[in-house]
């Protein structure tokens, strides 16, 4: 049976591969690694993944990383009949993986600005002017994907797949301490959300990650 372990840190981009884990039904182990505290960044976590990012699985002796790819291969896995991934239907799959490919590409990095400016510029005293100039950036792009959402259940429509919890990671972050002044109302992202916090993969995933409704809008 192939060992799997996926490295998370609690509310960052792994939570999404950690609950589809969970909806999958494989069996697989968790090894929780705090970017907050630098865990990413010890001797221990670059033997697993030298770019030190977070999440990372381990397919017993090989090491994928990325959200996009982690989410694929465990869509792939799963039993036929969960539909993680869509099978059969090339266009539907294609449409997954276009939306991880926008939360990875385009909606990860409009939070950039509020949450890694200094990965965009050097001096700390024009944070606050990149800021100024990405908070509309970040508006329009959450306002994208609450107007893709309409009418829709899940992300491909009736059915739930591994686009699903990439979708709550970032509605998460949209409603963090520091970053919900500046969201705009979102009402088929919230009630995706709500629908999300319904399923018990959802909270057995955020449960072991030590995360609950007390903590989950830290930043």
């Amino acid at each position: 049976m192939t060992k799997l372990t996926l490295f998370v840190s609690p509310r960052a981009c792994s939570l999404a591969c950690h609950i589809a884990l969970e909806e999958s039904g494989l069996p697989y182990e968790i090894r929780v690694t705090r970017i907050r505290n630098g865990e990413h960044q010890t001797e221990e976590y670059l033997r697993v993944n030298p770019w030190g990012k977070i999440p990372a699985l381990r397919i017993d002796n090989e090491v994928l990383t990325e959200a996009h790819a982690i989410l694929s291969y465990i869509g792939d896995t799963a039993p036929a009949e969960k539909q993680l991934l869509p099978r059969g239907n090339p266009l539907l799959r294609a449409r997954a993986h276009e939306w991880m490919n926008f939360l990875s590409g385009t909606v990860h990095i409009a939070f950039r600005p509020l949450f890694r400016p200094q990965y965009l510029i050097e001096d700390p005293s024009r944070f606050e002017e990149l800021k100024k100039t990405g908070i509309p950036i970040l508006r329009k792009t959450l306002l994208e994907v609450d107007s893709r959402l309409a009418g829709k259940t899940w992300a491909l429509g009736d059915g739930y797949s591994v686009a699903d919890p990439y979708l709550l990671v970032f509605w998460i972050w949209s409603q963090r301490d520091d970053v919900v002044e500046h969201a705009p109302d979102l009402p088929n992202w919230r009630a995706h959300a709500e629908r999300m916090f319904e399923r018990e993969a959802t909270w057995a995933a955020l449960d072991r990650e030590g995360v609950t409704s007390d903590n989950i809008s830290l930043p």
